[in-house]
């Protein structure tokens, strides 16, 4: 056996013993190892073993279920009552019945590896107000507005409690039900709970989106919500109150025109970005990072800088989406929090699929290309693993990057550098470069071409009059 694969005869990987090498084998580009093994129900396999060491393979195959035969299988409190005829995604569905006796339609992947359990009815981790205790009042203007009640709800957090519960279950995935009932509980109801929806007016609402605007945020050192925040935070609250008005329980969604009075954070004239003279100090500390084994975690810095990637993004890069032929990125995934981590847990992190201009393909700079290929060479790099990575199958913490990019900063002299200020940068080097808006935002992932034009592009006027009387000041 060649000494450059470590030898896991022997090994279990689920129902698959490791009898011996089988040789290599190839994965477009990639050489890839070959295993031997002997499955519990008594085949023979041969197994890639990227795969096994993964966990993408734990059989010979025998363990695999068409929906057929899934039918009756319980999981949690869903039970199989057949296959989803009107899946049009590549993933395999089944229809569940929930005990609760709603029907749900999940990916059999999920249910095998216990990530779905029920349709939601029990979901613990909505929110440690509504998730480890029993509302008795709140419960039953739940069941009277499943029964067609439009007047269960009277205030803002009555209607929020159906609202997490009965409504977005059927809408959007768990993870994103989870962060708006923290955003709820933290910055909405708080001020907002107790208010009548019939007197949710536009007024309240920019009066709420001020109070957010002047009070710290407790367990900062002065620090204020930033625009960011302020914005997603005012778009939950929208998304709320216009499903209130679709469901007839108001006729005007309050929060359309207190959107517009935000003032957006102009990076451009702000200089909230790196220069190059600051760059030249930061990076032979920032590209130099390696974890405790001497993987070059540094790389994580690099692909923000010089793609304009988020930081979750990076963290969920896995080399078959690094395409070395034609220098490009084709982005998939990024990494998500779970928001439903017990106390005193570390956090843990799921890939999830971007959607919409944020799954886009992007060119990246020949002295990137090198570090990477360098890197995939010397740590033989599998398709299938992360390209920043904990461990062969782990991707890295983005809590500990943050971290090191904090202390890397300030060891220079530079104060707080943020993942984010790394990405600015990029879209500032992208706009002197005559990049035009629409363009910046395909590279970025931004929805629309307005959003790079808000943050990132010099404004010559700032106000309408002043721009009217520049217009013909030599008539």
């Amino acid at each position: 056996m060649p000494r450059t694969v470590k030898d896991i005869t022997g090994q279990r990987f689920g129902k698959l013993v490791v009898t011996g090498f089988a040789g290599y084998g190839q994965t477009g580009r990639q050489r890839i190892s070959l295993w031997n093994c002997q499955c519990d129900c008594g085949n023979i396999c041969v197994a890639p073993g990227y795969l096994l060491k993964s966990g993408r393979r734990k059989s010979c195959g025998c363990i695999r279920s068409t929906p057929e035969q899934m039918i009756g299988r319980r999981f949690g409190k869903l039970t199989v009552i057949g296959e989803d005829l009107d899946n049009h995604t590549t993933l395999q569905k089944v229809i569940c019945r929930c005990d609760c006796g709603r029907e749900k339609s999940v990916a059999t992947r999920d249910l095998k590896n216990g990530h779905v359990k029920s349709c939601g009815c029990d979901r613990s981790a909505i929110s440690k107000k509504w998730g480890q205790r029993t509302d008795e009042k709140l419960e039953e203007k739940k069941k009277a507005f499943r029964q067609g009640d439009s007047n269960a709800a009277e205030t803002l957090e009555e209607w929020a409690y159906i609202w997490l519960q009965s409504i977005l279950p059927n809408a959007v995935k768990e993870t994103t039900i989870c962060m708006y009932a923290e955003i709820m509980e933290r910055h909405i109801l708080p001020y907002l709970g107790e208010e009548k929806l019939t007197d949710m007016t536009e007024e309240v609402v920019g009066q709420w989106v001020k109070q957010l605007q002047d009070t710290p945020i407790s367990g900062t050192k002065g620090g204020y919500m930033t625009e960011g925040t302020l914005r997603n935070t005012l778009s939950v609250l929208s998304g709320c109150m216009r499903d209130a008005q679709k469901a007839g329980l108001i006729e005007k969604n309050p929060c359309t025109d207190p959107a517009w009075t935000l003032k957006g954070k102009n990076i451009w004239e702000e200089k909230n970005w790196l220069d190059d003279a600051r760059l030249d100090i930061l990076k032979p500390s920032l590209f130099g990072y390696k974890d405790e084994d001497g993987y070059p975690l540094g790389l994580g810095f690099q692909l923000i800088l010089y793609t304009g990637m988020t930081l979750s993004e990076a963290a969920a890069l896995r080399w078959k989406e690094v395409d070395f032929e034609n220098g490009e990125f084709h982005l998939e995934y990024f990494l998500a929090v779970r928001r439903d981590t017990a106390p005193g847990e570390n956090r843990r992190y799921e890939l999830e699929q971007l959607t919409g201009r944020k799954k886009r393909t992007i060119p990246v700079p020949e002295l990137l290309l090198k570090e990477l290929e360098e890197t995939r060479r010397q740590y033989q790099g599998q398709p299938e693993e992360f390209v920043l990575r904990k461990s062969e199958k782990e991707p890295v913490r983005m809590d500990r990057m943050r971290a090191a990019l904090m202390r890397r900063a300030n060891a220079c002299g530079l104060g707080n550098v943020t993942p984010r200020m790394l990405r600015d940068t990029y879209a500032i080097h992208a706009v002197k470069a005559g990049a035009s808006s629409d363009a910046i935002a395909e590279l970025m992932g931004f929805a629309s071409p307005q959003q790079v034009i808000r943050r990132y592009m010099p404004r010559t006027v700032s106000d309408k009059k002043t721009l009217v009387k520049k217009m013909f000041e030599n008539l």
